[in-house]
């Protein structure tokens, strides 16, 4: 006889309506206009976590099989998209922040966070591949969220760039991931880093401030060998 876990996989239906029911016990909580604005739950299991959502057609869509406790998902802006890819998929205790019109953050499949903040702003996205492991207390942002402003000329000096993390990235605990930066595949980012630019070489050790290569031809798995 198949078990539960089986039925599940196989059955998509099934596997909306446990998660479904699963996310409604665990009480949830959201605030957003609902005509306006839409949560795409797709077979993803939450607990605990909340949404709160100003602005127009705005999407928080998670994919099949997720789970997410204890999480924010703060949405400040219009047309702004939160897109969480599926499969093995664990996180717990990050702060999800879309400021500014257009603004998106987009994460790969089989990704897991243990705490920490993802901000995305001034239309600009984060995005991070498939596989990759964050640990505690993370912090990615693509932008100041203020101005530095450049006293002769007037202008602003401190625009929000892209971020873009590869497949199979280990970010370690209390790394500060900034704006315009690049992680490439298969690298790992050592214990209170700070990534401030284009990081060129994968399956490569980086750590410092700034983060610097220290080792090459390296690669890690999430299983103790």
């Amino acid at each position: 006889m198949p078990s539960l876990k089986t039925i599940l996989i196989e059955n998509p239906l099934a596997m909306d309506i446990v998660a479904g029911s699963y996310s409604w016990l665990f009480g949830n909580s959201i605030r957003m206009q609902r005509l306006v604005n839409r949560i795409v739950q797709n077979g993803a299991f939450l607990r605990r976590n909340r949404f709160h959502i100003s602005g127009i057609n705005n999407e928080i869509i998670f994919g099949r099989k997720a789970r997410f406790s204890n999480c924010q998902f703060t949405v400040i802006g219009n047309n702004c998209r939160i897109i969480i890819g599926g499969g093995s998929t664990i996180v717990s205790n990050v702060h999800f922040w879309c400021q500014d019109d257009y603004s998106c953050i987009v994460t790969g499949t089989d990704f897991t966070m243990q705490g920490g903040h993802i901000a995305s702003t001034e239309g600009v996205a984060i995005t991070i591949g498939n596989d990759c492991m964050f640990s505690d207390d993370v912090e990615i942002r693509n932008g100041d969220s203020h101005s530095i402003i450049d006293t002769q000329t007037g202008k602003r000096l401190n625009h929000a760039e892209e971020v873009v993390i590869g497949d199979h990235v280990w970010l370690t605990a209390h790394v500060r991931v900034l704006k315009g930066s690049v992680i490439p595949a298969n690298s790992i980012v050592g214990n209170s880093s700070v990534v401030a630019g284009k990081l060129d070489t994968e399956n490569a050790l980086y750590s410092g401030v700034p983060c610097k290569m220290v080792k090459e031809h390296i690669d890690w798995t999430r299983n103790k060998i």
